[in-house]
């Protein structure tokens, strides 16, 4: 006997709903050329210029150079977005010992997760928990790293902060942004160890499909590759 394979239609659902669903197209990935990231030495140069101007604010006790400081410090060595940076407490900072990390206590679709940070950002979250004691600002577990003249900091005010150095730079261009930083951080960490899994924990990327543009070529790979060429 043969056997005849056979469809099982369940009610309200027919063959042709079914091709449907089944040939629905999904939503293109974002494509490497698509994206805008800082290279290396404009990072390094941002840094530089906030660091500066927070080091004359720290003198003459000016507080928002201060805060400005430790934000670009935050966003450029751990590729938080705005949201999730305003949204950091002082309780999420995770220092203590053997401790060295960020809690994100609701990133993109509501998920939390820890990102691991380096010693430097380390000493310097430390220090500017111990500055805001110092302010008498209020550093419990629950209370905002960041706070201004009108409460806590907001996205959009992330992302005026970092609007501002940027033009500070004569880096603006449109589609620069703080998200841009969080590029940036992407590129250079995969360029580190070309470790995609690596890149999709720090940035809390549900598929590592989302990852996978981070894994092209970028123009500076391709500089580095041709400029010796038939000299």
């Amino acid at each position: 006997m043969t056997a005849t394979a056979q469809i099982i239609q369940f009610p309200g659902t027919t063959a042709q709903a079914t091709r449907t669903r089944s040939t629905k197209k999904r939503k293109p990935t974002k494509a490497f050329n698509d994206i805008k990231y800082f290279t290396n030495h404009q990072i390094k140069f941002i840094r530089r210029q906030v660091r500066d101007a927070y080091a004359l604010a720290r003198a003459k006790a000016q507080v928002t150079a201060i805060r400005e400081w430790m934000l670009i410090d935050i966003l450029t060595r751990t590729g938080l977005r705005s949201a999730e940076a305003a949204d950091l407490r002082c309780g999420d900072v995770l220092t203590s010992y053997g401790e060295s990390s960020l809690f994100v206590r609701a990133g993109k679709g509501y998920k939390t997760r820890y990102v691991e940070i380096q010693p430097g950002l380390k000493t310097h979250l430390n220090s500017f928990i111990k500055w805001k004691e110092q302010q008498g600002e209020p550093t419990g577990m629950d209370d905002h790293l960041f706070l201004g003249q009108r409460g806590p900091w907001t996205p959009a005010a992330v992302q005026q902060c970092c609007k501002k150095w940027i033009r500070h730079c004569d880096l603006d261009q449109p589609g620069l942004s703080a998200h841009t930083f969080r590029h940036s951080y992407a590129v250079e960490l995969y360029q580190e160890k070309r470790c995609l899994r690596t890149v999709q924990k720090q940035l809390g990327h549900a598929s590592i499909q989302t990852t996978q543009i981070y894994a092209d070529v970028t123009k500076e790979d391709i500089q580095d590759q041709i400029k010796g060429m038939w000299n």
